[in-house]
């Protein structure tokens, strides 16, 4: 998995609870969703596929996120990684090595999902879209510089329960990202434990620290 595969999956868990009325709202909605994150756990499944402008569906993946204020855990297949506010572990099964690194703010930035929502939302024009929809709330935030890695990002949210059903990006290239979430829950109590790796589950493991 590449780092900006990695980077749109963690981008998911990052989005909660939408439920807004106009067009004026809509900054608001994106520090509610910083907010928010820093205050309540949220366990998620995701399935992201890639698609290039010639309709060619090139990447397709599945996983789930626990997300509880600047700490995460993702698991995808044959690939976990954990972080814990400064330490980083990324596992990769097939070689059964664990690489451990300190993300500095930039490398962060491309990583953890508040880093990337602050960002978009300092440089981008957020509103509601024109298209319109019965069962879902739809923002777009488009960036102000062209030279942007998305042109556009538009996430909708069910009206009813005010969860995230799916993150769209677009990018430069005319490349979708569609991120379609699963079981979405909201204020799970867990320990942050769950958030460092324990060698002692991974038999054997290979450990490259880049510290």
């Amino acid at each position: 998995m590449n780092r900006f595969t990695y980077s749109i999956a963690l981008l998911i868990i990052s989005i909660l609870g939408i439920n807004a009325q106009n067009n004026t709202d809509a900054e608001k909605v994106i520090t509610n969703l910083i907010n928010s994150a820093k205050t309540t756990a949220i366990k998620t499944g995701f399935k992201l596929s890639v698609t290039q402008k010639n309709a060619v569906t090139s990447q397709s993946s599945s996983g789930t996120f626990i997300l509880k204020g600047n700490k995460f855990v993702l698991e995808m297949d044959q690939m976990k990684a954990w972080f814990d506010g400064k330490t980083q572990w990324a596992y990769m099964e097939e070689n059964n090595e664990v690489s451990i690194t300190e993300p500095s703010e930039t490398e962060l930035a491309q990583t953890n999902p508040m880093a990337i929502l602050l960002g978009y939302k300092t440089k981008s024009t957020v509103r509601f879209s024109k298209t319109k929809s019965t069962q879902n709330h739809i923002i777009e935030m488009i960036p102000k510089v062209k030279n942007n890695d998305f042109v556009k990002i538009e996430v909708q949210v069910n009206k009813a329960t005010g969860n995230l059903v799916l993150i769209k990006l677009t990018d430069k290239k005319n490349t979708i990202t569609l991120l379609t979430l699963t079981n979405y829950q909201k204020g799970i109590k867990i320990s942050d434990d769950v958030f460092v790796f324990n060698k002692s589950k991974f038999k054997g493991v290979t450990i490259n620290d880049l510290r």
